[in-house]
């Protein structure tokens, strides 16, 4: 059960509960005694984690063709892209 903590208790100790959020503490903001808000540790995806651990590395952003093949009379897609790809 996350720790209850008081807008004003908050504000007057908010270096002390992050420090215990960043222990892994989890602590339910309340007003006037009713749950407003829940402050919890941050926690990293799996791939975020691979890649800060140097055991994946991210992907490149999607770049569109800059420039698009003609067709030129009637030919298969398959003949379109060989020739797309001499061209490079």
């Amino acid at each position: 059960m996350p720790t209850q903590m008081g807008i004003r208790e908050l504000r007057d100790t908010l270096t002390h509960a992050i420090r215990r959020v960043r222990a892994g503490e989890t602590i339910e903001v309340t007003h006037d005694g009713e749950p407003v808000a829940v402050i919890s540790p941050y926690r990293r995806s799996r791939l975020d984690q691979l890649i800060a651990e140097g055991r994946a590395t991210p992907g490149r952003p999607f770049r569109a063709p800059t420039r698009l093949i003609e067709a030129k009379g009637p030919r298969s897609a398959s003949e379109i892209i060989r020739e797309g790809r001499e061209d490079r």
